[in-house]
């Protein structure tokens, strides 16, 4: 639901889009939805002036979210999850946040975007996910040019505030002043005070830290200048989804069948055989164009897509040498659950023995937690991991891994210095 207060001022109360869910305007539920948000809005009818007040509960109405409002100075919203598919008129209506599919709730902030006059605020109980996620890049450029995150609040406890919820929630507060500095929060049984970082800008994905203890790791890393991409890297994908090629997965093995390297075979930081995937360690390839597309020879950094909750580690890498190829044969099909990074071109800026080296550091595990709250670490995150610069990396090179974990620290300001 949303609820805004506009410059009459009037507030709505709006339910799901009639065009998508449907809305059953009986008279009694629209009676006990004012009654019921007459209560909750008390406290904000104070801080109207007397001369503009009008009596609750008859302030409040039913009608659809996302048809356009007048200016609002304030927009409060839970509006609904999922992905939906738009008519013709509101694709083109909300194009500038449109990264393939549509979902509902940032199609829900855009259009509460487009209805703050210009000192309106949006207040928004949303999953985190557009703090980081690919689908939401247009959606953070919108939210970071003519407004600016005031705040952030992560819900702890979700479990006792939604029911079967798994996403990392947030009550995210933006305005149309020029603020330079957003506060970071966490609730649970009580309020707890992160951090004052930089207000996030433009459309990469926000450094949000989780704890307070991250919180110089958000300052640090916004100063450091390179991505994966000035490094010679890139991130895929891998190939294969097992269940879609069931019948071609095997024990043993045989001539046209590649060894299979699962998510599990990461752990620890090394590559090996996990015995729980020995009855599906072999993919039979069935063409040359299969081998094409489903087996890698070359030497990489292999990462853990997703990660499960009592993990130590957000970030699970482990690299793909040539001697670690020649063990399994030449070539392995990675399942889908594992990132592959590999070079752009001959001779990338730093070796993949150097990048395994800086993603198994402790520091870049927290930051990966300050950029994804959930146990999934997409290619499109990892590609927006920030790095220092190339002469401080070729520095780091020659460390010992001590004096090397130490390092990244304190290029990431993790040991407090600025």
């Amino acid at each position: 639901m949303a609820a805004s207060v506009a410059t009459d001022p009037q507030i709505v109360l709006a339910g799901l889009p009639s065009r998508i869910e449907g809305i059953d305007a009986d008279p009694a539920a629209v009676w006990i939805a004012n009654v019921v948000l007459a209560a909750e809005m008390l406290p904000t009818l104070m801080r109207v002036p007397a001369a503009r007040r009008r009596p609750l509960p008859a302030l409040a109405r039913v009608g659809d979210g996302l048809a356009p409002a007048p200016p609002a100075l304030a927009v409060l919203m839970n509006p609904p999850y999922g992905r939906v598919r738009l008519s013709a008129t509101d694709r083109e209506r909300f194009a500038d946040v449109l990264y393939g599919h549509a979902n509902l709730y940032a199609i829900f902030m855009a259009a509460a975007h487009q209805s703050l006059d210009d000192a309106g605020v949006l207040a928004a109980l949303v999953p985190t996910s557009f703090t980081a996620g690919r689908y939401f890049e247009p959606l953070r450029r919108l939210l970071a040019g003519d407004t600016r995150m005031q705040s952030i609040r992560f819900v702890e406890d979700r479990s006792g505030v939604f029911g079967s919820v798994l996403q990392e929630t947030c009550l995210a507060v933006f305005t149309r002043k020029r603020v330079r500095r957003t506060t970071v929060t966490s609730a649970g049984s009580r309020v707890s005070e992160i951090a004052t970082i930089a207000t996030p800008r433009g459309g990469r994905p926000w450094v949000l830290p989780r704890r307070a203890d991250l919180a110089p790791i958000a300052a640090g890393s916004s100063t450091l200048p390179l991505r994966l991409s000035d490094l010679g890297w890139r991130v895929t994908t891998g190939p294969l989804v097992w269940n879609r090629r069931r019948d071609d997965l095997h024990q043993h093995p045989a001539r046209s069948r590649r060894p299979v390297l699962w998510a599990a075979d990461l752990d620890g930081g090394r590559i090996h055989r996990d015995p729980a995937r020995a009855a599906l360690r072999y993919l039979t390839i069935r063409d040359d164009n299969d081998a094409r597309l489903m087996v890698l020879t070359e030497p990489s950094v292999l990462v853990q897509r997703t990660t499960s909750p009592e993990q130590r580690r957000r970030l699970v890498s482990a690299v793909l040498s040539p001697e670690t190829l020649t063990d399994w044969g030449g070539g392995v099909v990675v399942e889908n659950h594992v990132n592959v990074l590999r070079p752009r071109q001959e001779g990338p800026a730093i070796s993949a023995q150097l990048l395994g080296r800086l993603l198994a550091t402790t520091t870049l595990d927290s930051l990966t937690r300050c950029i994804s709250g959930s146990v999934a670490l997409s290619a499109y995150e990892l590609e927006a991991l920030p790095f220092p610069s190339l002469e401080v990396l070729d520095q780091l090179s020659v460390l010992p891994d001590d004096e090397f974990e130490a390092a990244v620290r304190g290029l990431y300001h993790l040991d407090g210095s600025r």
